[in-house]
């Protein structure tokens, strides 16, 4: 669920905190590693994030992009193994809580998905990518509608970007369940108009979403 523009703007920021360790330690891997992961290219992030850590095993940021290589590879255990030592290295960024909270919650880890999830908002009350993943996992696991739709409308407040078609959809979702039958036709009409490529998975199931919406709304209105 997490989606690797988010997961840009939250690395940007803590790598500033480790920039003049990398031009110690490793810096022309830690810039190549970066840019594989930029450019969906994980295997070679991968290797490159290794590299930086074989020169610098107190880098935590390291610990935590190596993570987030392995989590788009699949490999889920491996990278709650790296954002573990990202915590321990540096407790207070929230950011690592949230990612690793995204891996358990790939395993079915709902528990400590939350938990993780509750630490990085605590610790970041402005991490949008934490509300959206939490959100997610209140409509999809705990069929909590109503805090699914408070988390996501709190991730687009804090997002840049407007027309956030993921976090539209899932809010839709939650307020379809909720009979918020309007607010649910208006969140599917704008996941759509966010993202006109045809090849988006939510694409087909948010126009199917948002016609069950239209008509049960009409339906309310006649009682």
């Amino acid at each position: 669920m997490q989606r690797p523009q988010l997961q840009l703007l939250w690395f940007i920021a803590c790598s500033l905190r480790v920039a003049c360790c990398a031009q110690t330690n490793g810096a022309a891997f830690y810039e190549a590693a970066w840019s594989h992961f930029k450019d969906r290219d994980y295997a070679p992030a991968l290797t490159n994030f290794t590299r930086v850590l074989e020169l610098n095993p107190w880098n935590p940021d390291a610990f935590c992009g190596r993570g987030m290589s392995k989590w788009w590879l699949h490999n889920y255990r491996g990278a709650i193994a790296d954002y573990d030592k990202a915590i321990v290295l540096d407790p207070t960024c929230g950011g690592y809580y949230c990612n690793r909270g995204q891996a358990r919650f790939s395993l079915k880890m709902v528990p400590e998905a939350l938990a993780d999830y509750d630490r990085a908002i605590e610790l970041d009350p402005r991490n949008a990518q934490a509300y959206y993943n939490r959100g997610t996992l209140m409509a999809v696991s705990l069929t909590n509608y109503a805090r699914a739709v408070a988390d996501l409308t709190k991730a687009l407040d804090l997002h840049s970007d407007p027309y956030e078609k993921d976090i539209f959809f899932w809010r839709g979702k939650a307020r379809l369940e909720l009979k918020e039958y309007a607010g649910a036709v208006a969140d599917f009409s704008k996941a759509l108009e966010s993202n006109q490529d045809s090849d988006w998975s939510y694409r087909s199931s948010a126009s199917t979403n948002r016609d069950i919406a239209l008509r049960l709304l009409r339906e309310s209105k006649k009682k």
